[in-house]
């Protein structure tokens, strides 16, 4: 009986080692294309009972081979004919597949992407570097200090100057503290935000005190006023007025102001103290956008408008079943809009005009890391009309400059933008490694080789982002596309990849794509609100901590910017190198993946 189950495994392991070798081995010279070949075809096909059978006999399960199918099926082969009784010299000589060392040798060399490893802690960090670290070096030097082993610039955010002096302090920290600091940029790509919305005038009072004195400043010497506290410790009031107007008022020494909300006017003695004008009011009085300065000349009476109102983004909340207007038209965001005599809640404009041409009746649409969610219903001339059905039950405020998401959307369209381009130009003069947002196929992939072979620059390391569903889909293509560089990662850029998805999803997905990228030897990057609890308070909640526990199973782990970054990456140094001593590969089970496209090119 026992015999009979060997004999049944070896058959049905040769069959499965032959249709892999006939589906991935071919005159190509690179090994982790075949392999990569070999692992999608292998997840093609469910092979949880096997592994079930090589389990009860002590054999490899294949649940860590990975980097090595074909190999660690012949080791199983090759275990079976000792036990058959079977020669087992013939199937040792026949094995010239990529052996498990040298899969481990091709990884080892591929990660140093980021730089030399630590002894103890075997996956690098990143750091998101902030804005202010154009102008304050010292930031830079502490995170060097601490061996951050690559700082990541965002192309989304300052500019050439910038990204240009936070490379050239990386350079110079790396000399003085013989580092080797890898640098990293994002070309921002074809990021899908919501536009501006229009601002509402904020009113203000005076006269909070009896004989209060309000400064009165020219509009030309704006910029000087110097902000005073009131007795409860509030910045007193002033008012900005026309040119014309203010040198009027030092000869007048009267100010009416319409007081709206009475409907009369009110009129303030003015007082002249060194080179300042002010205005002594002894009544409480609000400032609104129609509010009306008058100054009596000898023959004629001015007015002024201001110019300080305070403004702030035109509220627009939205509840279920509200509908809304998703335009391209660079038109300002509000609430309460009306389009062909029907009331919206809303309209905001999508700074993507691409993507509008794809988008489908029923496609869902999710703004601002999910917290709104609608379907579209209607297609206009202007733009969607869509359904809000994720909102909370007191409403959700819609906001400019927020994501937006259209996971059922196939968006094919370049993950390199024009402006990436003109990026791209500043950039590759210092830039390591860079990443490309929103890569979906590889073509996208192949666009930034060709960028990097027409300036010579073959070396720097290219990375994309798997954020999209498209993505997903076309991974074994980008991967193998991405085979053909010198230098290659891959992010698991979290972020929008679980509105993509789904958040229930995201933990089986990044496993998923641990697993594909280990079968091509390609470095992964795990990314995404890592500990943003401790970077942000120093407080990092046990969810996170666990979260962060999974960063052992990448090659480097991305922590964004924060106040607390330099206590964040000694914490998740400490939390990696203990995790490093229970793990270094889990086993999987291979049942079929239907996450991507079962070929490669």
């Amino acid at each position: 009986m026992k015999k009979k189950l060997l004999t049944h495994l070896y058959n049905e392991l040769k069959n499965l080692k032959n249709e892999l070798i006939s589906n991935s081995l071919s005159n190509q010279e690179n090994l982790s294309i075949q392999n990569l070949k070999a692992y999608v075809h292998l997840r093609s096909k469910d092979i949880t009972i096997l592994q079930e059978e090589l389990t009860n006999f002590g054999l490899s399960s294949l649940g860590r081979s990975q980097s090595c199918i074909i190999s660690s099926i012949n080791q199983d082969l090759i275990i079976l004919q000792a036990l058959l009784g079977f020669d087992t010299k013939e199937l040792e000589k026949e094995d010239a597949s990529l052996s498990f060392k040298q899969a481990q040798d091709i990884m080892m060399k591929k990660s140093l992407v980021f730089g030399a490893k630590d002894s103890k802690v075997k996956t690098n960090i990143m750091v998101t570097l902030p804005s202010e670290a154009k102008d304050s070096p010292l930031i830079i030097k502490d995170l060097i200090s601490h061996d951050t082993a690559v700082l990541r610039i965002n192309t989304a955010h300052d500019d050439a100057i910038a990204w240009a002096k936070m490379a050239q302090t990386i350079k110079a920290e790396n000399k003085l503290q013989n580092k080797d600091t890898k640098i990293y940029v994002d070309l921002a790509g074809p990021k899908n935000r919501t536009g501006k919305i229009s601002k509402d005038i904020i009113p203000f009072k005076i006269g909070s005190k009896e004989g209060e004195k309000v400064e009165i400043v020219c509009i030309s010497t704006k910029d000087s006023l110097t902000k005073e506290k009131s007795f409860d410790g509030k910045e007193t009031a002033s008012l900005v007025v026309d040119e014309y107007f203010y040198q009027n008022l030092l000869k007048s020494k009267k100010l009416s102001i319409q007081d709206i909300e009475k409907d009369k006017k009110q009129t303030f003695k003015l007082q002249i103290e060194g080179e300042k004008l002010f205005a002594i009011v002894d009544k409480k009085l609000t400032i609104f956008q129609n509010t009306i300065l008058k100054s009596k000349t000898t023959d004629t009476i001015l007015e002024s408008n201001l110019h300080n109102f305070e403004t702030k983004p035109t509220v627009i909340r939205l509840f279920r079943d509200d509908k809304i207007i998703i335009t391209p038209l660079e038109i300002e965001g509000s609430a309460n809009y009306e389009y062909e005599k029907t009331p919206y809640a809303g309209i905001i404009h999508c700074s993507n005009k691409e993507i509008f041409p794809y988008v489908k009746l029923d496609d869902e649409i999710f703004i601002d890391d999910g917290k709104i969610g609608c379907k579209v219903t209607k297609h206009f001339p202007i733009g969607l009309e869509c359904s809000v059905f994720i909102a909370k039950e007191n409403g959700t405020l819609l906001k400019e400059e927020k994501g937006i998401n259209f996971p059922n959307t196939d968006l094919e369209i370049s993950a390199i933008t024009p402006t990436d381009e003109k990026n791209f130009e500043d950039i590759v003069k210092f830039a390591d490694i860079i990443g490309i947002s929103f890569a979906q196929s590889k073509k996208d992939i192949e666009k930034l080789q060709n960028m990097l072979k027409s300036k010579n620059k073959n070396h720097i390391a290219i990375t994309p982002k798997i954020e999209t569903k498209l993505a997903l889909k076309n991974l074994p293509q980008i991967l193998e596309q991405l085979l053909q560089s010198e230098n290659y990662a891959l992010m698991i850029a979290r972020g929008d990849l679980a509105i993509e998805v789904g958040f229930d999803n995201l933990p089986y997905i990044q496993e998923e794509i641990f697993g594909i990228c280990e079968a091509a030897h390609v470095p992964v990057i795990y990314a995404t609100q890592i500990l943003e609890g401790k970077m942000k308070n120093n407080l990092p909640s046990r969810a996170e901590v666990t979260d962060a526990a999974n960063a052992q199973r990448a090659d480097c782990v991305m922590l964004n910017k924060g106040p607390f970054v330099v206590d964040t990456i000694e914490s998740l140094k400490n939390i990696i190198r203990k995790v490093h001593l229970l793990f270094q590969k889990n086993r999987q089970l291979l049942s079929v993946c239907e996450l991507w496209e079962k070929k490669c090119q």
